[in-house]
Parts: C-alpha cells; sequence; structure tokens
C-alpha cells in the first residue's frame, strides 16, 4: 500500500516537473519581428490588440503542451489579463479572477507555486474542479531587473480527472481512500470523496507524519502517506484498521496452515523415499566395491527408472567400455611397437642412401672430379628435402636451398650456361610456404625457357617481397618465352579446374603449374593463387599470392 502511494506520488511528480519546464516557456519563445516577452508587454508602439494577440499565441502554446491543461492565463500587475482556453471558450470574470489571484499568490518568489483542487468560477459555467500552477514572470532584459521586477503571474489550470484517472486506477481495499494533501497550508488539495470533511484533524495528523515512518493509527484508520519531491503535497490513503488486520490474520493463519501441512507431507515423503532408496544404494555400493578389487565383470540388475536405475545403467555400461578398453590399449601397445620397429627399418634406408651419396662424391672430390662431386651434393640435398623430413609446409629458407641444390646439377649439365638468381630479403625467410611450390616452376622455366634458347646465357631469377599484406613471389627467366594460344591455354587451364587439351606439349608444360596452383588453393583457400604472363623471346613471369605465415615452433621427436 505504500508503494501505491509512492506510485500515485511519481506521477504527480511527473506530471508537475512538465509543468514547472512549461511555465518557462513564456521566458524562451521569442515573437517574429517582435521579440521576447518583456520587448512586446514594453513596446508602446504596439496596440492593445496586437499586444493581446501576440501573448494569447504564447498561452495557447502553453494550453496545448499538455491535453490535461484546461485554462491557461497571464495576469499584469496593472489588472490587465490574458487568458487562452480549450473550446468551447466561456466568458471570463475579470474581477473575480483578479481576486482569486490576490488571494491564492501573493508571494514575490520566483520558483513555481502549487495550488489546491478549486472550482475555477471566474470562467462562467465552469463545473470541474482542477488544480494550478503559477510562477511569477520576471522581466529578463537585464540581470538587475530579471531578480527585481516582475512582468506578470502565469496560471496553468489542469483539470482534476487527470487525479482521479490516477487514483481510480489504483486497486483500493474495501473502505479505502486516497488524498492529496498541502502539509504547508494544512488542508487538502485534492479530495473526491465530498462526503468526507475532517480538516480540523487534518493538522494533527500531519504533525504525527514524520518521515520516520510511513504510516500512523488513528481514530480506528491507518493512514499511509509518501511525499511527493520537490513539492509541499503528499499522498494519503487511509485504510479501515479492520480489514488490514483481518487481511493479516487471514495471510498469518493460511501461512501456518501451508507450513503445518507441507512439514507433514516431507515428513512423509521422506520415510517413504528413505525406505525406497536405501536397497538399491547398498546394492550398487557392494558392486563397487567388487569393481574396486578387479572383479570389471560385475553387474548390477535395479529394476527401476529413476536416478539409481541410470547410475546402475551407467555402472554396467562403464565397466563394459572399461574391459573393451584395457583389451584396446593392450592390442595398440603391440601394433605401435610392431610400428616402432618398422619405423626404425625405414629410417635405416634413407640415412643409408645418403650415405653412399656421400662415400660417391668423397670419391669424386679424390679423384678431382669436381663437377661430379657438385652434382651428387645437389641429388643429396634434393632427396633429404623430398623424402627425408616430408610435410605440407616447410620455410621459405629450406624451399630456396632445394632449389639451389636443383641448380647444382642444372649448371654442371649445361656447363654453366644458366645462372640462378635469388633476390628474397632476409626476414621472410622464416615465412612458412607449401613445399615443393618453387621447383616444379624453375624446372618448367629450364626445360622450357632456357634450354631451347640457341644463344646467350639463360638467367633464372628469385624475388620476394611483402605487397599488400600478401607474400608476393616471382620467378622470372630469360627464356624463349611462350606464344600467345599456349600462354591463354596454360591461363585458363589455372583459372579453371578443366581445360580443353590443346597438345601434349602445351599439356606437359601447364600441368606442374596446374598442381602447385591447385595445393596453393586447397591449402589456403580460393583467394590465394598464382599468375603467369610470358613474352615470345622475350621469357616468361610467374607470381606467386600467398598469405604471409611466421614458422612456427615445433618439438621434433626422435626415436
Amino acid at each position: 500500500m505504500y508503494r501505491t502511494t509512492r506510485s500515485i506520488g511519481r506521477n504527480v511528480e511527473d506530471l508537475f516537473n512538465e509543468m514547472n519546464e512549461n511555465t518557462k516557456y513564456l521566458y524562451t519563445h521569442q515573437a517574429e519581428d517582435y521579440g521576447y516577452l518583456y520587448e512586446i508587454l514594453e513596446n508602446k508602439e504596439l496596440s492593445e490588440n496586437k499586444r493581446s494577440a501576440l501573448v494569447t499565441d504564447m498561452l495557447r502554446d502553453i494550453l496545448y503542451m499538455n491535453q490535461h491543461i484546461e485554462h491557461v492565463f497571464f495576469t499584469l500587475p496593472d489588472g490587465r489579463i490574458y487568458t487562452a482556453m480549450r473550446p468551447p471558450e466561456a466568458v471570463t470574470d475579470t474581477e473575480k479572477l483578479l481576486d482569486w489571484h490576490r488571494k491564492n499568490f501573493g508571494s514575490d518568489s520566483k520558483e513555481i507555486q502549487i495550488l489546491p483542487s478549486h472550482l475555477p468560477d471566474y470562467y462562467a459555467g465552469a463545473k470541474e474542479q482542477v488544480f494550478s500552477v503559477a510562477r511569477n514572470i520576471m522581466n529578463t532584459r537585464t540581470i538587475q531587473t530579471a531578480d527585481t521586477e516582475i512582468l506578470g503571474t502565469l496560471y496553468i489550470d489542469i483539470s482534476s480527472s487527470w487525479l482521479d484517472g490516477i487514483i481510480h486506477e489504483t486497486k483500493l481495499g474495501q473502505g479505502s481512500h486516497i488524498y492529496l494533501v498541502d502539509t504547508k497550508q494544512k488542508m487538502f488539495a485534492y479530495n473526491p470523496y465530498k462526503e468526507e470533511k475532517y480538516e480540523e484533524n487534518l493538522g494533527t495528523y500531519l504533525e504525527l507524519m514524520t518521515s520516520d515512518y510511513q504510516y500512523i493509527k488513528a481514530e480506528g484508520n491507518y493512514y499511509i502517506y509518501s511525499q511527493i519531491p520537490n513539492c509541499s503535497w503528499l499522498v494519503l490513503e487511509k485504510i479501515p484498521s479492520f480489514y488490514l488486520e483481518n487481511s493479516y490474520r487471514n495471510i498469518r493463519n493460511i501461512t501456518l496452515a501451508v507450513i503445518g501441512f507441507g512439514t507433514f507431507l516431507l515428513g512423509v515423503l521422506y520415510f517413504l523415499y528413505s525406505r525406497k532408496m536405501n536397497r538399491p544404494i547398498r546394492t550398487l555400493k557392494e558392486a563397487m566395491e567388487q569393481i574396486q578389487r578387479g572383479k570389471l565383470d560385475t553387474r548390477v540388475h535395479i529394476g527401476s527408472n529413476d536416478e539409481i536405475g541410470f547410475l546402475a545403467n551407467g555402472l554396467n555400461s562403464m565397466t563394459k567400455k572399461l574391459q573393451m578398453h584395457i583389451r584396446k590399449v593392450y592390442v595398440a601397445e603391440i601394433k605401435q611397437r610392431e610400428a616402432e620397429i618398422e619405423a626404425l627399418k625405414m629410417q635405416i634406408q634413407p640415412h643409408y642412401l645418403y650415405n653412399t651419396l656421400d662415400v660417391i662424391r668423397m670419391t669424386a672430390i679424390t679423384n678431382d672430379d669436381a663437377e661430379a662431386a657438385e652434382m651428387l651434393d645437389g641429388l643429396s640435398g634434393q632427396l633429404k628435402y623430398l623424402i627425408g623430413n616430408v610435410r605440407d609446409k616447410v620455410t621459405l629458407q629450406a624451399e630456396l636451398d632445394s632449389v639451389r641444390n636443383y641448380f647444382k646439377i642444372i649448371r654442371v649439365r649445361y656447363e654453366n650456361k644458366m645462372t640462378l638468381e635469388i633476390d628474397v630479403p632476409e626476414n621472410l625467410l622464416n615465412l612458412e610456404v607449401p613445399q615443393l611450390i618453387l621447383q616444379p616452376i624453375v624446372e618448367n622455366s629450364v626445360k622450357y625457357g632456357l634450354r631451347p634458347k640457341e644463344e646467350g646465357n639463360g638467367v633464372v631469377a628469385i624475388q620476394g617481397e611483402i605487397r599488400e599484406e600478401f607474400l608476393e613471389l616471382t620467378i622470372m627467366d630469360n627464356g624463349v618465352g611462350m606464344s600467345a594460344e599456349k600462354l591463354e591455354y596454360i591461363q585458363n587451364l589455372l583459372e579453371h579446374s578443366e581445360s580443353d587439351k590443346k597438345n601434349s606439349d602445351m599439356e606437359s608444360s601447364g600441368i606442374g603449374l596446374k598442381n602447385v596452383c591447385d595445393r596453393i588453393k586447397m591449402i589456403f583457400g580460393e583467394e590465394y593463387r598464382i599468375e603467369i604472363n610470358s613474352f615470345e623471346n622475350i621469357g616468361t613471369i610467374v607470381k606467386y599470392r600467398l598469405p604471409v605465415v611466421k614458422e612456427k615452433e615445433r618439438e621434433e621427436i626422435h626415436v
């Protein structure tokens, strides 16, 4: 019930805050060609009709800022009054309005004031009560006049139906009433119950209503109250004591009955549940003790579908899988030992081959055959790279070393007519690339570009750089190049999964490129690729577009 009064108080506070802002409208509004309110009132060249029209327009703007505003009027110190009201407009009794103004608003304060509900009989035919907010409007021409000179007093009359709606939408108990009380004037600010008149006791009640409590009890009633912030009003709810106390007794009796019945029911359920659970739990305990002794063929049979049955089925499944796992581990250990023996055998074969090649190379050096020794050294390096440590990715340094070993053989074979030039920054050498992506292209350059060249030295150049966050590798040669028809065929072969076969020469020269391109796309994705350009009798350029992948640390296990 206290929260109910707080909720009503917050609604009233929100409306008062809104009205507080509305009353400041006369300070900020500026009429076109005539300026602010103080300029309109002080302009002696304006006719009274024009001045009245301008001020009334301002008041009408305030009138329609909220649907619950019924009248707005502005009184000047000399007795002039400007009014605006919702249709149908009524005749204003100026003398009665001024008399009401002098009785209810005699303060020189610049702050907003809230006036209790009243019948606005200064309008002809007024039947519905309103409550008003009022503010003195100061002359803001200068700082001094803004503090001392009053232009007039603004009144906003708000329909009491707004309060009726808030109060009546609240579900009140039998005999309960809600009021708004002005603590400063010690009178009702709003009393929708005309039959109740006890203002003579209101002052006594208000003295007992302190901020330390939320209610008082007087004359057989509870008075629950809540102060509305930023004003002198409070929300007061009167509740007959018999209603509140009867409700409390009913709640207490029902609560005690529920607690008593619940305690009895829980006792019965606990007794039945413990009897039902005890036997299966003992069975599970005995089975687990058997399994701890190593009897994995132990099984538990409990004919229930509850949690104990679920645990029993889980225990049976666990022991069964444990037996199967032990058997699998035993077999796996045997197979692992066999695989280790085979791995040792396979490890011996490459070492034997490398040692044999080293013996042949040393024999060639002994016999002063440097070319044969260099070719054997290149072949040994290539074999170690190809079969010694097979993996998907290697460092760019390792891939370039493999190309160098290949060119050792090529230079001897073609009597140093072919040269390999590598221009790759040192900071790129530790980046990872797929294994064997450079050598097939270099072989193509030697076989189809440099070897058919009749005169001059052949050069294969490899360059590397980071461009647009990609690793770009370029292989160039100054060979015979290729025809436009053959270039178009190879470019189409790289772009599509299948291509028309022109002839065996085209197919054989493009298959290496195609395989490398497919591997790059399969490992890194479709955005990475190979591009080729060639100019007949000038040379060929192949560009790789790869991601920048730094070398990961790997732990090598030697058996």
